[in-house]
């Protein structure tokens, strides 16, 4: 699909999953309005009123990702992001509804944003955070005007809600550990009480000091809780990229690893060092290496269909003498889809299995292209021996196209320097960008130029040579 296919259907159902939000949230407010608070009869006109409110509500919850999305550009990279976001919200907000009847200063006001956070999403929680304070803000507002009620509550928690939620979002996005998330999180729920007794000292407000102190300090906690709870479930429900997750998967006892371990030794190896090389390339490029490393982990798992087709999991004997080179192209193209098929299989996310369809484009295999027009007098048809697959259609999947080609291409050569490196990437590079395989990812000259020079850098300390030790010794 390409990208403005894929924009195009991106925001279709960003479309859909905000009417879909804002029917749940107006729903939610108005089933407390009516059966909960009976404001009905504080109306002179309820049903006029309500559908203010409703219309309310909708302009709140359209302006305010409208706003998001276009003006601070906080696009999500894909559907499962969005759902998983528009849910986040729509949870805390009910929560918040109906929290606030016990008491309004029991309200998860950034629950959303410990959430998010800890799924490695800065975008999306301060999103998430600054929609839902203002519409419980919007809600609590008209119930303490029609009632008579104190607004100085309201105010509160919002102004707590959106300084701690903002403070979480940028502060716990990324956390690969559970432990740092633990404790910065225990301090941002001190600072939500701290941010209340100020409040309180502000406002002259003694009450603030009371129960209601110990309401907050309850909500801080019980918010906290979830977030651990919870967050790992959405992880899983909407298969989610998280660097915990990622660490997971690149685990060596994780299942898919673990055969490439067994079946495929050559291969895993192979996969380890173009990890190391992907991890520093991503980094120079301002891109996760968490998530750069499981690309490279999983990109040939393809090969477990035929392992001992593929020269680093050789010995002595390579079975492609014996058969023809066009059959031995179709063994080495068809490891890119039966990589996708297995990573389907076993439930691995988007971001990594799509990697392994694109990181050889639709590249010649040169090799058996060259024994084919050995073999015949005839001309080749050169796309019967290309790979079929897509080219690149993110950073990481030209990152591990070029990290992939490169690893194998420096193993194979004599006696390798930093010169000749050099330029055998600038060769491999080029040679990508005459047949474009990067015309349909963002990748820029300057970042491939950076991903080059993290390579010839990162060679000596992968393929340095060892002293060589007397004999005995």
């Amino acid at each position: 699909m390409e990208p403005s296919e894929n924009l195009q259907k991106s925001m279709f159902n960003a479309v859909l999953m905000l009417i879909g939000l804002s029917v749940w949230i107006v729903a939610v407010t108005l089933i407390r309005f009516i059966f909960i608070d009976k404001m009905s009869s504080m109306f002179t006109l309820p049903i006029l009123s309500y559908i203010a409110i409703s219309v309310g509500f909708l302009f709140l919850i359209n302006g305010l990702i409208l706003f998001m999305y276009f003006v601070l550009k906080l696009n999500m990279r894909s559907q499962k992001e969005q759902t998983a976001t528009f849910f986040v919200i729509a949870f805390t907000y009910t929560l918040c509804i109906y929290g606030s009847i016990v008491n309004v200063y029991i309200m998860p006001m950034f629950l959303n944003a410990l959430i998010l956070a800890q799924l490695g999403q800065k975008n999306q929680a301060m999103l998430a955070n600054f929609v839902n304070s203002a519409f419980i803000t919007y809600a609590l507002m008209i119930v303490s005007l029609v009632t008579g009620q104190s607004l100085l509550p309201v105010i509160v928690m919002m102004v707590t809600g959106l300084l701690c939620g903002g403070v979480a979002a940028l502060v716990l996005s990324r956390d690969a550990s559970r432990l740092a998330f633990t404790i910065k999180s225990f301090f941002i729920c001190v600072c939500a009480i701290f941010i209340m007794r100020v409040m309180s000292f502000i406002t002259l407000e003694s009450d603030l000091i009371s129960m209601d102190t110990v309401y907050m300090g309850i909500s801080a906690i019980v918010q906290f809780s979830l977030a651990l709870v919870i967050s790992p479930i959405i992880e899983r429900i909407f298969n989610l990229v998280t660097n915990v997750r990622l660490m997971e998967l690149t685990s060596h006892t994780s299942p898919l690893i673990n055969r490439l371990l067994k079946e495929a030794p050559g291969t895993f190896n192979h996969s380890l060092a173009v990890a190391s090389f992907a991890q520093m390339c991503a980094t120079s490029i301002g891109e996760n290496p968490f998530l750069a490393m499981a690309c490279a982990y999983y990109h040939d798992v393809g090969k477990l269909a035929n392992p001992l087709y593929f020269k680093e999991n050789q010995s002595d004997y390579n079975p492609h003498d014996d058969i023809l080179p066009e059959v031995s192209a179709e063994i080495l193209r068809s490891h890119t889809d039966y990589g996708f098929a297995l990573c389907e299989e076993y439930h691995i996310p988007e971001e990594i299995s799509h990697v392994t369809v694109q990181h050889h484009g639709t590249m010649l295999i040169p090799v058996f292209y060259h024994k084919a027009k050995k073999l015949t007098d005839g001309t080749v048809d050169q796309d019967e021996y290309c790979y079929h697959g897509i080219t690149p259609r993110t950073k990481l999947a030209a990152l591990i196209m070029i990290c992939d080609s490169s690893e194998a291409a420096i193993r194979a050569m004599d006696q390798p320097d930093g010169d000749k490196v050099d330029k055998l990437l600038r060769k491999l590079i080029s040679d990508r960008l005459e047949s474009g395989q990067f015309d349909n990812c963002e990748i820029t000259m300057r970042e491939l130029n950076a991903i080059r020079e993290t390579i010839i850098n990162a060679y000596g300390g992968l393929f340095h040579k060892r002293l060589q030790y007397p004999e005995g010794k």
